[in-house]
């Protein structure tokens, strides 16, 4: 009797384990964490060409001091005649952070590009370059921040 007693003790721990790495399981594959947001398909049957057309490439943030977190937001217009679909973006290194609110931007339709730029760390000219991955031709386009950073604590000691 006590060898029937450990086996079911056994056998329900054993089921309990499946049942609980199936709900973890189940729980990772349908949990989304939010840091990549779903695009939607492009319609295949859409003819023609997107096209970007921004009314400003360069955005100069001119003088900051070190440690200062800047903002600013590039306008542009799709101006081809299908939607234009943002798939990737790429700030180049971690001081430059982009959000875009839409990555879908239909024919004649205006879209923004926010750029956050943290001057932490940073001295001198800066130049950095985004760069915009979509269904454009050329597949790729990019845009471009500046700023002059005083970095009194680095000039210091230099």
């Amino acid at each position: 009797m006590k060898t029937s007693s450990k086996f079911q003790v056994s056998g329900f721990r054993l089921n309990f384990t499946i049942i609980f790495l199936v709900m973890i399981g189940v729980s990772l594959f349908s949990c989304n964490s939010g840091t990549k947001k779903t695009l939607p398909s492009p319609n295949q049957n859409e003819t023609g060409v997107a096209k970007f057309v921004f009314s400003e490439e360069i955005h100069n943030f001119g003088a900051l001091k070190a440690g200062e977190v800047v903002a600013f937001t590039f306008s542009f217009r799709n101006e081809g005649t299908k939607s234009l679909i943002i798939s990737d973006v790429d700030s180049g290194c971690g001081c430059t952070q982009v959000n875009i609110p839409n990555k879908t931007i239909a024919p004649g339709m205006n879209g923004q590009i926010e750029v956050i730029y943290n001057s932490a760390g940073e001295i001198g000219k800066q130049f950095k370059t985004i760069t915009i991955t979509s269904n454009t031709e050329p597949v790729k386009k990019q845009i471009f921040i500046r700023a002059d950073v005083k970095n009194e604590l680095i000039e210091i000691y230099s």
